[in-house]
């Protein structure tokens, strides 16, 4: 009884969960699309895009601030109700930016509101994002949440956009959800025991500058891969603003469903294959770039931009609330994701701009294979690092298991131990160096083989040998139980 009363807890915080993330994502994309068409009244294509580009500028800046925030009103002990008094601030300077943008025929006001409202919800989706990674962070079930989330939320905008045609009715529908998400996120929070659960995540991870260099890594795929995706966003929005294409239409719904999808198929195998989908994805999209200022069909183009949008949207989302429970930050990491799409948006802009108004096919072409290439190289590198740090946490989770003697024991200098276990095993001398190469390096086979002045097969028939010798099945076998032995295992 009490673990079904326990599941029906679960599942229905997980809906929750999907619910909050619903509507930022609804509220943001949402709110961008009335932007954009409150704007192109007053401004021609190109400032539109312009436009969009400072008021997602302007949300990175809501990203940054929302642990500075945190931080502040938590200091504010001698003042009573700060956090409620932060919440009506919000919800009152929200639901005005988005009534005033909405009913104004001035370029300069409608571009302050979106942008104060853009910073706003940058704060908020930081919070939203910070608690995705506290309560399912290391879950098994993130890329779903995060998928499933994008999905609906683009559902909502897609019905918002079909059915509701005045601006009115629309900017009332976004203050009314506005509100519902900030009643959804108190709740979550007053469940959240957040500070212990990033504290705890942290001391259990260790390895901060190896984390680091992972962030490092991920933020150059995302900077890169949000080159190929803004370029084909600004190019989208132009058609939008000079009324050639609605991007609200049919086929918006391939960037809910490549969401879902994306969700489900990050989550096979605790996201083993996310970085080879996104390879194949980032290629799918150079394709697109190239069909679009080849002259191809527009319609064909979009289709295939929003099937990988989808995929990259859910990409650098997961992968930044995933990395972020290592960090000594979370709550500035986990909507780093988004924060760096955004910024690389504002970067982008007019640049992306220039460079399609040039139809220069050549150069386009080039610069998109280069960064491809670029993009592949690094996704490589991010995936060896990842295996080298897992390889880690590994060896570190058998350390724990062991009793405080064997900690001992395996504390004695390391080359006593190498002695030690290559007389219990009756390792020859190759056989002992080839172990202490193994131990020693991450090369490849080929390279510890040259390092040793052997050939690779001499290399095989060693590590075999020494395989039969201590009961292993393989190399990684072999040193998970280097580090786990003692003089006294039996």
């Amino acid at each position: 009884m009490e673990n079904t009363v326990t599941k029906k807890n679960i599942n229905k915080n997980w809906l929750e969960m999907i619910i909050l993330i619903s509507l930022f994502n609804f509220l943001f994309l949402g709110s961008e699309y009335l932007f954009d068409n409150m704007i192109a009244k007053v401004a021609n294509p190109s400032k539109v895009v312009i436009a969009q580009s400072y008021v997602l500028g302007a949300s990175v800046v809501g990203f940054v601030l929302y642990p500075i925030i945190k931080k502040i009103l938590d200091n504010k002990t001698g003042i009573k109700n700060t956090k409620n008094i932060a919440v009506s601030l919000a919800i009152v300077l929200g639901c005005f930016c988005v009534w005033k943008f909405s009913h104004s025929d001035s370029y300069n006001v409608i571009l302050m509101c979106g942008c104060l409202l853009f910073i706003i919800l940058g704060a908020f989706g930081s919070t939203v994002f910070y608690f995705t990674a506290i309560n399912y962070g290391n879950s098994k079930y993130l890329g779903k949440t995060i998928g499933f989330a994008y999905g609906f939320g683009l559902l909502i905008q897609f019905v918002s956009n079909n059915l509701i045609k005045s601006n009115n009715l629309e900017s009332v529908s976004i203050v009314v959800l506005w509100v519902a998400a900030i009643i959804i996120v108190q709740k979550i929070s007053g469940k959240s025991n957040s500070d212990d659960r990033c504290d705890n995540a942290v001391k259990e991870k260790g390895g901060l500058k190896n984390n680091y260099v992972m962030v490092i890594l991920l933020i150059a795929i995302v900077v890169l891969m949000a080159n190929v995706f803004t370029t084909l966003d600004n190019v989208v929005t132009l058609f939008h603003a000079d009324g050639t294409f609605d991007v609200g239409q049919y086929p918006r719904l391939f960037l809910a469903v490549s969401g879902i999808a994306a969700g489900i198929l990050f989550d096979i195998k605790k996201g083993r294959f996310m970085y080879i989908i996104m390879y194949c994805i980032t290629l799918l999209s150079t394709i697109c770039i190239l069909t679009i200022v080849s002259g191809g069909a527009f319609l064909t183009g979009l289709v295939v931009f929003y099937l990988s949008a989808g995929f990259f949207a859910v990409f650098f989302t997961t992968a930044f609330v995933k990395i972020s429970l290592k960090m000594e930050n979370t709550r500035l990491w986990a909507g780093m994701g988004r924060a760096v799409n955004n910024l690389m948006a504002v970067l982008m802009g007019s640049w992306s701009l220039k460079l399609y108004s040039t139809e220069n096919v050549l150069l386009i072409t080039v610069l998109s294979l280069v960064l491809f290439v670029a993009i592949s190289v690094l996704i490589f590198l991010y995936t060896m690092k990842n295996i080298q740090i897992n390889r880690a946490e590994i060896i570190e989770n058998n350390w724990d298991n062991l009793t405080n003697s064997e900690k001992e024991t395996n504390s004695t200098n390391e080359t006593d131990k190498l002695q030690m276990f290559s007389e219990n095993f009756s390792l020859t001398k190759r056989e002992k160096e080839v172990l202490e190469a193994l131990l020693n390096s991450d090369d490849s086979v080929q390279n510890i083989a040259a390092g040793l002045y052997i050939s690779r097969a001499a290399l095989y028939r060693h590590i075999s040998n020494i395989n039969k010798k201590t009961d292993t099945n393989s190399r990684v076998g072999l040193i998970k139980f280097y580090y786990t032995w003692t003089e006294n295992t039996i």
